[in-house]
């Protein structure tokens, strides 16, 4: 995954002006973002409109901006933390998330949420981005507000739209730090989540250093979830496992596919499993040619499900195998128990949910950098067995544990009926 605090130049810099050229456009390009910046608040000052960041005036502000354009579902996943954190430290927040695309997918049923507001990516349609946020400030009628900004939502892009929008408060992570008032340095010392957690603070309140992450879906996704799945709850089912079998070819997080196989027939054998393997609908010939090598009580669901309908899937589970990918964040998000297998060269920290007894994670290497070519043949099948065997004692297949995962993921739609019957 790139580096969020990074910005890439234009398509084709490198090769054509070299490393030193591209280095030279972007000194030039934030550069004239900070003039941009202080330009905006010598404007504002003498006509009394810059926003207050006195403290007690900060602590006060109870309407948010929160722009999400992420790419990665992973990162939009362990953003969801932040709603539920705010909403806790300021019990009459008006939280308004604005954006599309898979961030969209993850927040539009999160119970934290006042509303969701559709908006373009501002990196491609700038405009309606900004047209976007100023309907989300006009709803605020006047009053004080914040725009959060974490990770890759801190692009420059994104900041400037935000600016436009109105006259609020910019805190947070953000690639050019004199774009908003209220900057945030990002702590490598962290996690992904313990980072986005810090922003709370940066209006003098106090945040928590964890929470898990939450993603939601409706009735409707549970029900689209239940006919892919072939049956409804039933204490007598046979237990099912996920199986997350692909990643983006440029992130190197490969385990062999007869090493899959070998896995889902021991499951199968030993314990009576069905394995249902997921992936996006481009990933779908990898995970049927796999699905076919398994072959009875298996199948496929790779492009059939969005991002709710998938959580409503796991959250039907029992177990899960996965690689270190963006589906792996939904399976936390639902408290399913996992077995993890992670690369060499990825930090742990970052992104891997340590220290929780659901999520037995192989991680047999660290390595710098990733290798050319890389494959996890440091993980054997014998130890993936041995963890997946474990969990599924631990935690047995019961339709208790299934119905408690699916109460929580339907949880937004109660919240939802609150805030229609408020007046």
């Amino acid at each position: 995954m790139p580096d969020p605090q990074t910005e890439r130049s234009p398509k084709g810099a490198p090769e054509a002006l070299g490393v030193a050229g591209a280095r030279l456009i972007e000194f030039i390009k934030r550069t004239a973002l900070r003039g941009i910046a202080v330009t905006e608040r010598s404007l504002r000052i003498p006509g009394g409109g810059s926003p207050s960041l006195d403290p007690a005036n900060l602590r006060r502000i109870r309407n948010f901006l929160i722009p999400v354009t992420h790419p990665f579902l992973g990162a939009a996943v362990h953003e969801t933390p932040l709603i539920e954190a705010l909403r806790t430290a300021v019990l009459e927040a008006n939280i308004v998330l604005a954006g599309s695309g898979i961030g969209a997918e993850v927040f539009r049923n999160h119970p934290g949420l006042t509303r969701f507001e559709p908006a373009p990516d501002p990196n491609r349609d700038f405009r309606g981005a900004v047209r976007a946020y100023r309907r989300v400030v006009r709803s605020f009628d006047g009053n004080p507000w914040c725009a959060f900004f974490t990770g890759w939502n801190g692009r420059s892009a994104v900041v400037l739209a935000t600016m436009l929008a109105g006259n609020g408060v910019r805190a947070g992570l953000s690639v050019v730090p004199a774009l908003v008032h209220l900057p945030l340095s990002y702590d490598p010392a962290k996690s992904r989540i313990a980072n986005n957690l810090r922003l709370p603070e940066l209006l003098g309140h106090t945040a928590p250093s964890h929470l898990e992450p939450q993603v939601c879906f409706t009735t409707e996704d549970f029900r689209a979830a239940c006919d892919l799945l072939g049956r409804e709850a039933h204490p007598q089912m046979q237990p099912l496992a996920v199986f997350v079998t692909q990643t983006s070819p440029g992130q190197r997080k490969k385990w062999r596919e007869d090493r899959f196989v070998a896995v889902a027939r021991w499951l199968i054998q030993e314990h009576g499993c069905r394995i249902a393997l997921v992936g996006a609908a481009s990933e779908a010939p990898s995970v049927e040619a796999l699905q076919s090598a398994i072959g009875k009580d298996s199948f496929s669901l790779a492009g059939h499900t969005s991002v709710p309908v998938l959580t409503a899937v796991l959250a039907q589970a029992d177990v899960a195998l996965t690689l270190d990918t963006g589906t792996l964040h939904l399976i936390r998000a639902v408290g399913l128990p996992a077995c993890i297998i992670a690369p060499a060269w990825s930090p742990p920290l970052e992104w891997l949910p340590l220290n929780d007894p659901r999520f037995r994670i192989l991680k047999n290497l660290d390595l710098a950098s990733q290798p050319a070519d890389y494959v996890i043949d440091e993980v054997s099948v014998d130890e993936v067995c041995g963890a997946l065997g474990d969990l599924m004692r631990r935690y047995p297949s019961s339709a208790a544990s299934r119905d408690a995962r699916v109460r929580r993921g339907l949880r937004a739609e109660f919240v939802a009926a609150a805030k229609v019957a408020r007046p």
